[in-house]
């Protein structure tokens, strides 16, 4: 039986999970931004996983595809649809599936009634294809989008990146997967097709009508788990591996997630924001902030037919979230992937051979958060690079909150964070780094191929809406 057989049948049987994972670090307290009862909080860990896993609808082989945002309905929970904002009006967005080296156009057409610009997240493109965030695409306008995709195999996302309005946009709908391929990943033998499965992790809450309800007031933490725009999910899976490419989507909740079966279970990371690993990396536990991406491979052949697994959150932030999703081992399938030792190759820059450095701190003055003590001005060039220096920037964050620190057109290694080398899932090419309270964090990158102004920001949207992001002059 194919997943896609299994996740249109899933019932979910009576077997919870529970996951013990250490706690990201830093967490911010919702000043009152989410209308959650104490009894609704409570109720939480008692709820039962019965939702179907809906998979974004797939876009593969052209060179060209056309997207209309606006408005729409998606079926969250049982009963009302909810209304939401989205690319062809569905939440989540289509999956878009590249080919490295191949370049292909995205047209976006806005029928919506507010203004949009829209983020390829991870990728090398010029400017004028970036989604600066007052790079308008108005009521009413098209804009076509170029994806060179020279850049390694790998999971990013499109989504909104409208100034002031990042988080809205997102929460409300406007968010997807992409995802490059190429020859060399397609030969490892890894999990594919039906085993290939995006998990897009989110935060929400709903009224009486399954209506989305947010405040942008403030850091807004959803009550309820929701994975590709379905809230309390359920997977059948068959007992076999399972590659499986996470996102954290949500607009400023941390996830620290493990795998469990009435024991903590072990799987397999094999993948970064960046692409593959050198190596797969076995862990029991994994911290992600918002935009971070993992693919992870999970060997379902370890448990009979009937057992269920749950993929849940040891963080604390409230309103608690303790489980975000299950699956349960169905079916009976051969299984012929492969999880190889070697994975890919990268070469890590080095820092000696670092031609230009910058620091940049990271701190909240009267209520207000920023970078270097400014906040985003898009007549501003704050921060120079050239193309084909390798640079080291220290981020140096002088707040007791942790942040994840997001920089457009190039992916790069972290150094060391806190004066300590990364994990080692950790260690492959990232786009966004967690930067934790009074710590601070190095990075290294190369500018290779475009010039023009691009932003670095906080990824979590209520900081990036309240402009904790700069510009970077791209040089020759």
């Amino acid at each position: 039986m194919s997943l896609g057989t299994l996740a249109r049948s899933a019932l979910l049987s009576g077997i919870a999970g529970a996951f013990a994972v250490s706690g990201c670090s830093g967490s911010e307290d919702p000043g009152g931004a989410v209308a959650t009862s104490a009894a609704a909080i409570s109720a939480m860990a008692d709820v039962v996983f019965t939702n179907p896993l809906r998979l974004p609808s797939v876009l593969s082989g052209s060179t060209a595809y056309n997207l209309t945002i606006e408005s729409g309905t998606a079926q969250m929970k049982p009963g009302n649809a909810t209304p939401v904002v989205g690319f062809n009006g569905t939440f989540p967005g289509p999956t878009i599936v590249a080919t490295r080296g191949q370049t292909i156009t995205v047209t976006q057409k806005n029928a919506w009634s507010e203004n949009v610009s829209i983020h390829n997240h991870g990728h090398k493109v010029a400017a004028s294809s970036d989604g600066h965030p007052v790079d308008y695409i108005t009521p009413g306008a098209s804009k076509v989008y170029t994806y060179t995709n020279d850049q390694p195999a790998g999971t990013f996302w499109y989504h909104d990146h409208t100034m002031d309005v990042t988080g809205s946009h997102v929460y409300h709908g406007l968010a997807g997967f992409y995802i490059i391929h190429d020859p060399a990943e397609d030969s490892l033998g890894l999990p594919s097709g039906d085993y290939d499965v995006p998990l897009l992790l989110q935060d929400k809450s709903f009224d009486t009508n399954n209506g989305l309800t947010f405040t942008d007031n403030g850091p807004f933490f959803g009550d309820t788990p929701v994975v590709n725009g379905t809230a309390n999910p359920v997977l059948d899976v068959a007992n076999r591996k399972y590659r499986f490419r996470l996102l954290n989507g949500s607009n400023v909740r941390p996830w620290s997630l493990s795998l469990t079966a009435g024991t903590a279970a072990s799987f397999q990371v094999i993948g970064s924001d960046g692409g593959l690993l050198t190596a797969p990396v076995s862990v029991t536990s994994l911290s992600m902030y918002p935009a971070e991406r993992y693919d992870i491979v999970v060997d379902f052949s370890k448990y009979p037919v009937g057992t269920t697994l749950s993929l849940s959150n040891a963080d604390t932030t409230a309103p608690a979230i303790k489980t975000l999703m299950q699956f349960r081992v169905s079916g009976t399938e051969t299984d012929t992937s492969t999880v190889p030792s070697a994975l890919a190759t990268i070469t890590r820059l080095e820092e000696a051979d670092a031609k230009a450095k910058a620091n940049i701190t990271l701190s909240t003055a009267g209520g207000v958060w920023e970078l270097d003590g400014l906040t985003y001005d898009p007549s501003r060039i704050d921060l120079t690079s050239t193309t084909g220096a390798v640079t080291i920037w220290t981020l140096t964050n002088n707040s007791p909150l942790t942040h994840p620190f997001h920089k457009h057109l190039t992916e790069f290694n972290i150094l060391d964070v806190n004066g300590q080398a990364p994990s080692a899932a950790q260690n492959g090419l990232k786009d966004t780094v967690q930067v934790p309270a009074n710590g601070t964090a190095r990075i290294i990158f190369k500018n290779e191929t475009f010039t023009g102004t691009y932003v670095f920001h906080c990824h979590l949207l209520d900081h990036e809406d309240n402009r904790m992001m700069l510009q970077e002059g791209v040089t020759q």
